[in-house]
């Protein structure tokens, strides 16, 4: 039983100080002192039926964090198709408040990312860790005028064969990001969505038109809005919108952010937020093995050379440097959301919760302080510090 704790309830129910208890795994209960008049005789009475009394000091007790977009930590990476590799990621993450996530590739050959999809069947079977989500594809179907931090030479178009030998694994692939405006794609998302493998578009330079194309076939999420996607632009003395915008102003399209800090200006995380509501906003860490990592340590992207510098992960150097994703855990992409944005810390907390475990399709299960959902939690302080993180109950950090 969780005591002395602010507790952080979706948006659209009331936070405040309290006590959450949990049963085999699971919430039995959550009270709120505000309007309970017999808030110390309950408090007292689940004193009595708990087993353990955890006295949160004032600290805030929110639901685990969800990442649908997470590639490594400590310099290991999924690509590295290793279970060593899926630990040390996972496990550091969980340090940084993460108790479910979904590992992410980069564009490379149809055989490495088999071998991570071989290694993440067995890694469901025999790890069994609590928190793995799944597999996330970022590529290879991406446009070259939209790279990012991926190998030029890995792009490439969909094609029957590939799709059919990928979806040997669609029991561990979540989730595909791809360009829609490539030949071949529309064709492909059906396919795809049969298979219950959900569809992103990103690394995409689509035109409106393309994009609105490709969430009438199915996309239902774009990839790290507004990095590595189209985006306004002129010609002639007109003003076209790209990815982006169609994203911002289609209902039912869910946009991941980087709030880092470093990939969006605060104003355009303001803009997102307020365009999308914090229902239409997951918050994702887009980590790489640079997370965790000193000053000046180096790091492999995909077979791209990547370095630590000021605390972003860069890649390439002069006019080809570019950020290599990010360095954060999802605790602190909540913090660059109220900060940057000025969201409610509810509204962050659930676009890192809540919203994420929707698009898994858990929200029955996880992403909130609800009774019967699993008790994945985590206690932080004002500052932003971590004190606790559990996993259905069992104390992780």
């Amino acid at each position: 039983m969780y005591h002395n704790a602010w507790l952080i309830l979706p948006p659209h129910l009331r936070s405040g100080e309290g006590f959450l208890s949990e049963e085999d795994g699971l919430i039995r209960s959550v009270v709120i002192r505000a309007g309970k008049a017999d808030f110390e005789d309950l408090l007292s009475l689940e004193k009595q039926l708990c087993d353990e009394e955890i006295d949160c000091q004032g600290d805030y007790l929110s639901p685990g964090l969800i990442d649908l977009h997470c590639h490594g930590a400590l310099g290991r990476d999924t690509m590295e198709a290793t279970q060593e590799a899926f630990d040390v990621i996972l496990n550091y993450h969980a340090t940084r408040g993460t108790t479910l996530a979904v590992l992410t590739t980069v564009a490379a050959s149809l055989s490495e990312i088999q071998g991570v999809l071989s290694l993440a069947e067995r890694y469901q079977q025999e790890r069994n860790n609590p928190f793995f989500a799944g597999i996330h594809l970022e590529g290879p179907y991406f446009s070259p005028l939209r790279l990012g931090a991926h190998r030029r030479a890995m792009l490439r178009q969909p094609s029957p064969k590939e799709t059919e030998a990928l979806l040997k694994y669609a029991g561990v692939i979540l989730r595909i990001t791809l360009a829609p405006e490539l030949p071949g794609v529309i064709e492909s998302i059906p396919f795809l969505l049969r298979h219950g493998i959900a569809v992103s578009a990103g690394h995409s330079n689509a035109m409106h038109d393309e994009a609105l194309a490709g969430f009438s076939a199915g996309i239902t999420q774009v990839t790290h809005l507004y990095n590595c996607m189209s985006s306004l632009h002129s010609k002639k003395g007109r003003r076209f919108t790209g990815l982006a915008e169609a994203a911002l102003t289609t209902p039912g399209v869910l946009c991941e952010v980087i709030a880092d800090g470093r990939h969006l200006s605060p104003t355009l995380l303001r803009l997102a937020w307020l365009a999308k509501g914090w229902e239409g906003i997951a918050i994702v860490s887009d980590a790489t093995a640079g997370a965790g990592l000193s000053e000046g340590a180096s790091f492999q992207l995909g077979g791209l050379l990547c370095r630590i510098q000021q605390g972003e992960a860069l890649t390439g150097v002069g006019e080809d440097q570019r950020l290599a994703g990010s360095t954060i855990g999802m605790i602190d992409g909540v913090r660059g959301m109220v900060e940057g944005a000025q969201s409610s810390l509810e509204e962050a907390v659930a676009m890192a919760s809540l919203v994420p475990a929707r698009a898994l399709n858990l929200e029955h299960s996880r992403g909130s302080l609800e009774v019967g959902k699993r008790s994945d939690l985590i206690r932080f302080r004002e500052d932003w510090q971590i004190r606790g993180v559990w996993s259905a109950g069992e104390k992780i950090v």
